[in-house]
């Protein structure tokens, strides 16, 4: 339901966090409290301007929510994977695998093509909105050099404390000099890191994402130089075929869709304290007209709870909305976003975020493509000295081109299992089936 945002309800505050919770327990450590801290002693009008912001989003979105069910146009985001792994822990350095499988859940549900869309129970389906966003690996970096959009960081520096979440300390994870890796240009790419954030045996903090800047009200500097623009993971949280567990966790990949969410503008469904791990309010929500009014947020999957008296439209009173995304609930019950919710992600993509439609990382090669059909093919030795081998591991008939750092073909319609490289350098070799493509780097010694 729909209300203007003129205190406490400033949780979109450039930073968001996906607690760990279990039937017993809420762990009070998400890092919201801390943020605000954090962050209002550095600029102290952040508040302010953070909810300025969010009530120049809302008002339109809440005007044109019915109008975007269906967003339209289809964006494209370039993504960058900043896997920054521990010397001591390689189950830290996710392989290519389940990174793309993190690809495919976010183009999912950001299309509104996932299988569980089935779940959502008929009273939300005439709110139910479809942001036809979709996200692919960088094909080029940002000197125009062919890329997978994957970097890796081996690494002996640790992130996060433990405890209560050391914001400046998880920050270490976006800069190379603290041991972890510098952004792509973040006008351009959406740069995710995905790394050990707690320091701790079991993960307290999932997630972290910055809204966008430069947004009204958002002077130059309003967003700490400490929190570079982008998404931050718990290692442990990542993808849906994740070999790390987390207890009392099923990972799905809506740990991603939960913060890319909020990294294109959209809060909590329960904005107030804390969103809602700490106390019950009805009165603060999102501030969408479309989104159910919640007095907290779920720690689980309740299916019968209606915290709230509201008025959805014609539709009139609906129960907690346990499906969407930006909930805490389960991640097997997550699968929707609201139609309020889509607008305002599209208006984020295309007024505020418009650099990421004409970035260079989308400037793929034709045939190009990252997926996970990579997991039936090894390329080895990587690096090589100057003889690569391909093994698949499912007797698909393939053909192979071999493709230059700057994209030119090498070698085209080759069909056997062993490739010369005729020179030292970067090479991209794409292996096709007569249905499917996948990219292999290869640095040649």
């Amino acid at each position: 339901m729909k209300k203007i945002f003129t205190h406490f309800a400033v949780f979109y505050l450039a930073i968001f966090c996906t607690s760990v919770i279990s039937a017993q327990q809420i762990s009070d450590q998400c890092g919201f409290n801390h943020a605000i801290d954090y962050q209002n002693s550095i600029y102290s009008n952040y508040k302010q301007q953070v909810n300025a912001l969010y009530n120049n989003l809302l008002e339109k979105a809440n005007l044109n929510a019915e109008i975007t069910k269906k967003g339209g146009v289809v964006y494209t985001i370039p993504v960058v994977f900043h896997v920054v792994w521990n010397s001591a822990s390689p189950n830290q350095n996710l392989a290519d695998s389940v990174l793309f499988e993190q690809i495919n859940v976010l183009n999912e549900d950001f299309s509104r093509t996932n299988a569980d869309t089935s779940n959502l129970r008929p009273a939300f389906f005439p709110i139910a909105g479809r942001p036809d966003i979709q996200f692919q690996l960088a094909c080029k970096d940002t000197n125009g050099n062919m890329t997978n959009g994957i970097v890796r960081i081996e690494t002996d520096s640790s992130f996060g404390g433990g405890g209560i979440p050391d914001m400046a300390s998880i920050a270490g994870i976006q800069n190379t000099n603290q041991g972890g890796s510098d952004a792509w240009n973040t006008d351009e790419y959406l740069n995710i890191w995905i790394g050990d954030i707690n320091s701790g045996s079991s993960p307290s903090l999932l997630g972290i994402a910055t809204p966008p800047v430069g947004l009204p009200n958002w002077p130059s500097g309003s967003v700490p130089a400490e929190l570079t623009d982008g998404v931050i993971i718990h290692y442990s949280a990542f993808g849906r075929n994740n070999p790390n567990t987390i207890p009392g966790i099923d990972v799905n990949g809506r740990t991603v869709t939960h913060e890319v969410g909020h990294y294109l503008g959209v809060r909590h469904t329960a904005e107030n304290t804390f969103g809602g791990l700490l106390g019950s309010i009805c009165g603060d929500d999102d501030g969408l007209n479309d989104t159910p009014t919640c007095d907290q947020s779920q720690q689980g999957c309740d299916l019968t709870r209606n915290s709230c008296n509201d008025t959805i439209g014609t539709i009139g009173d609906l129960p907690d909305m346990v499906e969407n995304y930006m909930d805490y609930s389960d991640q097997t019950c997550q699968n929707s976003f609201t139609n309020g919710q889509v607008s305002i992600m599209r208006d984020v993509v295309v007024n505020h975020r418009a650099g990421l439609l004409t970035s260079p990382g989308l400037d793929c090669p034709t045939g190009i493509k990252f997926n996970d059909f990579a997991d039936n093919f090894e390329v080895y030795p990587n690096p090589s000295n100057g003889i690569v081998n391909i093994k698949s591991y499912s007797g698909i008939k393939f053909n192979v081109t071999v493709y230059n750092s700057i994209g030119q073909t090498i070698e085209s319609n080759l069909n056997g299992n062993q490739i010369m490289l005729p020179q030292k350098g970067v090479y991209f070799i794409k292996i096709s089936s007569d249905k499917e493509t996948v990219v292999k780097k290869i640095v040649n010694h």
